[in-house]
Formats: C-alpha cells, sequence, structure tokens
C-alpha cells in the first residue's frame, strides 16, 4: 500500500504560517526563529497581523548579536535601551499601523511610550511597568492614544490629573491595571472618581485595605472583572462578598486559599492563621482568664 504524499512545510497556506507565528514569542521573529527558515516563513513572519499584539516583558537582555543583526546593527552588544527602541521599530513597521497591544519590559521608559505614541497612535493597550516617568511626558503620549482601551502602569502614575487626562483623550478607556504595593482608600477614591466606567480592574500582589475593596465596588458602578488577588493579608469579607456578587469575575484568591480560611463562628471574622485567632476569640481567653481556674479543674 503505498504511503500518502508528504507535504511540505513550504506548502502551507499563508495564512495559516501567520497564525503559526503569531504564537512564537516576539525574541523568536527577531532573533533567529524565522529568519532561519525558508522565503515563505520569513514572508509569513512579516505579515502585520503577527504583529497585532507584541509581549516584551520577558526579554532577557536585548543585548544579543542576534537582535543586532536583526535591527541592522554591526553586531556586538548594544546598550539595553537602544536596544529596546531598534526593536519597537521593527515590531512598528512590520505591523504597519495594525498593532494592538504591546507589553513592555520594566526597564522601558517615557522614551518609549512616546516613539510608540508616535508610530502606533491606534494602539489599544499597553503595560509599561516603568517607575519613573514625569506626569508632562506620560500625558503628552496619551494624548496620542485616542483608540486606548486599556493600560497597566505603575502606581506612581495613579494620581487625579493623569488619569483625568486619560479619560479626557481616550473616549473607549474601559480596563486599568496598577503595579501597587499598597492600595488604600484615598487611591481608590482617585480612581473611581477619574475613570468613572472602568469595566476591568486589576490590581494585582498589592496589600489591599477592605475600604479600598468596597469603595471600587459601590462607586465603579459598570465594573465587571476585579483581579485583587496574590495579596498577603486578606481583606475579604461578607460585605465585600456580597457587593461583588454582581461582577462577572471577581479574582481574589491568594497564596492563601479559600479553604484555608478559619471562620470565627461568632463574629464570622476570617483568620488567615489558624495560630493568630480573631478579636473574638482573643476577648474570649482574656475573660477566661481573668475569671481564674475552672472550679471543676
Amino acid at each position: 500500500m503505498a504511503s500518502p504524499p508528504v507535504q511540505p512545510w513550504v506548502d502551507l497556506p499563508h495564512d495559516l504560517l501567520a497564525a503559526i507565528m503569531s504564537r512564537l514569542g516576539t525574541p523568536d521573529l527577531l532573533s533567529g526563529g524565522a529568519t532561519r527558515t525558508c522565503s515563505a516563513w520569513r514572508a509569513a513572519a512579516r505579515n502585520p497581523l503577527v504583529w497585532r499584539r507584541v509581549d516584551l516583558r520577558d526579554w532577557p537582555a536585548l543585548t544579543s548579536v542576534g537582535l543586532a543583526a536583526g535591527a541592522g546593527a554591526a553586531g556586538g552588544r548594544i546598550p539595553v535601551q537602544v536596544a529596546l527602541c531598534r526593536v519597537l521599530e521593527i515590531a512598528a513597521t512590520r505591523a504597519d499601523g495594525r498593532m494592538e497591544s504591546l507589553l513592555l519590559p520594566e526597564f522601558a521608559d517615557e522614551e518609549h511610550l512616546l516613539f510608540l505614541a508616535e508610530r502606533c497612535p491606534n494602539l489599544h493597550y499597553f503595560s509599561l511597568p516603568a517607575t519613573c516617568m514625569t506626569d508632562n511626558q506620560f500625558c503628552k503620549a496619551i494624548s496620542k492614544f485616542q483608540s486606548l482601551k486599556g493600560m497597566a502602569v505603575d502606581e506612581s502614575l495613579i494620581n487625579h490629573d493623569v488619569l483625568v487626562h486619560v479619560h479626557q483623550c481616550c473616549p473607549m478607556f474601559l480596563e486599568l491595571k496598577v503595579f501597587a504595593l499598597y492600595v488604600d482608600e484615598e487611591m481608590a477614591s482617585i480612581i473611581c472618581n477619574s475613570l468613572p466606567h472602568l469595566r476591568k480592574l486589576e490590581i494585582p500582589n498589592s496589600d489591599m485595605s477592605c475600604a479600598a475593596i468596597i469603595t471600587f465596588l459601590d462607586c465603579l458602578e459598570e465594573l465587571e472583572y476585579l483581579d485583587i488577588s496574590g495579596y498577603e493579608t486578606s481583606s475579604i469579607s461578607s460585605t465585600v462578598l456580597r457587593k461583588a456578587s454582581r461582577l462577572k469575575i471577581f479574582i481574589w484568591s491568594s497564596k492563601f486559599e479559600l479553604g484555608e480560611f478559619m471562620d470565627c463562628s461568632n463574629c464570622g471574622e476570617h483568620s488567615i492563621n489558624p495560630q493568630q485567632p480573631c478579636k473574638c476569640a482573643m476577648e474570649h481567653r482574656v475573660m477566661d482568664w481573668l475569671a481564674g481556674p475552672s472550679q471543676s479543674s
């Protein structure tokens, strides 16, 4: 029985090749993964659809010889800031105005954001974890992103003036992610008052007060998605759970899984560590101690 004919990879339809390429990481597309293949695969790697979503968060060094060659440099190690500029130039060129989402590495700064504003004004979402950026430069870039729907930024940019500017310049803005160590009621109020139409809010790995969570739930009437997972101390109360029941998605589990919480049968308070009982239990122990030893003992 004759074996079925083998189809060469080069004969894959271009749209299927482009779909495959879109699943490759940006480093692979730029530093050898696609350039070492046949002309059909290299052409697919340059399809604008492949560059709609660019993720550079885990870029290792941005100083490899492969990157330098891909960016048209002579080779050798180059500063990370310069390397990232070259990567963004390549990505913007290949996306041909169709880039929708870009996730930047931690060392990205306002220069890179301003470049994106000039080259990719139709961007829908960006992530910029940089902690040092002036409000003026950030707002200058935001003014050009009129199609922006969401962003992920450091808590240093969470202030009234910046967020109101976002609200005024980006009428379709619905999604916010904040990299913050601590969120109190004041910061929550700033977010709610400046961006009242938020539908998706993510503040993971942050120590957050119960008052802040309730502020989000009470004031953001259009909110559908809230992610406050990863915090180290629980602020989840029965009131929070009741108010959050209107959301489509509420993610609050942390390293303390739901099953590990101990509930006091008297006051309902959560105790993350069973060795540290709630206030109610402590008061009972103090009263027992003051009463002295039991008559029956």
